[in-house]
């Protein structure tokens, strides 16, 4: 490999794992501190989501080295990758790193889609919670409450290894998920409008599928939608309340 560093991780892609950082960051703060983030919680559950959907259209379409194709190791190059010694720096994801980020989008889209079965039985109730038995609901809402933990290990794990890689033999990794640049002479990803247009669309179709399994998949289903959007009114009620307040401190 090369010492000439050109950018593998497009901009694109860099947005992607920091919101992603900060919205897991948010569903913890929401779920295990505060007790009055629910609305919230369930938003920025379903821009996760939209994430997940646009991660996936990204690693079809998107540049070469975010694409699935490029990264996703065959069983025998990961094997022989864990048996390497020293190991071999790869321009993209190396093979564990590569298991890691599919696990990572699994997981946080099993995370979200379980969501969709919550309820707490005082403000919020999920757009899928009637839908199936309450035998299986209730498994479904066991696994969201504890698949969190889960998450939470791989994130410590990922972080290890990032520390890792860039005290020994990638000294740069952390500064490529800010600039995209590593060292190769294998991609040179450029910013042409293509590139735009093509991450436009996908966002579009991120957002209509999150839109119409919120809005619309629960009526197709036959699901009961009575009180599954109470957090809704809740929210209305406090800006309607809040401006109120604020009209009144005017006079």
């Amino acid at each position: 490999m090369g010492t000439n560093h050109s950018r593998v991780w497009d901009i694109y892609t860099r947005l992607f794992h920091w919101l992603l950082v900060s919205g897991i960051a948010y569903q913890y703060y929401s779920a295990e501190i505060s007790d009055t983030s629910i609305d919230n919680h369930v938003l920025v559950g379903y821009g996760l989501l939209g994430l997940i959907i646009w991660r996936v259209l990204w690693g079809i379409v998107g540049p070469e080295p975010v694409r699935f194709s490029a990264f996703v190791p065959r069983p025998s190059a990961l094997i022989q990758y864990v048996q390497s010694t020293p190991k071999p720096i790869f321009a993209t994801h190396n093979p564990l790193g590569a298991c890691a980020v599919l696990l990572f989008l699994l997981v946080i889209a099993l995370q979200a889609i379980s969501g969709l079965f919550m309820t707490d039985d005082i403000l919020f109730t999920g757009v899928l919670h009637n839908w199936l038995s309450s035998a299986i609901t209730d498994s479904i809402i066991w696994f969201h409450n504890n698949a969190f933990n889960l998450l939470l290990v791989l994130v410590g794990v990922h972080v290890f290894a990032v520390v890792v890689h860039a005290k020994t033999n990638q000294p740069y990794i952390i500064k490529a998920m800010f600039d995209g640049n590593k060292p190769n002479q294998q991609f040179a990803v450029t910013h042409d409008w293509h590139m735009h247009m093509k991450c436009l669309i996908c966002v579009v179709i991120s957002a209509v599928k999150v839109y119409l399994l919120v809005n619309h998949v629960p009526d197709w289903l036959g699901v009961e939608t009575e009180d599954l959007f109470d957090f809704y009114l809740v929210r209305k009620a406090d800006l309607f309340i809040n401006l109120k307040i604020t009209i009144a401190s005017l006079h």
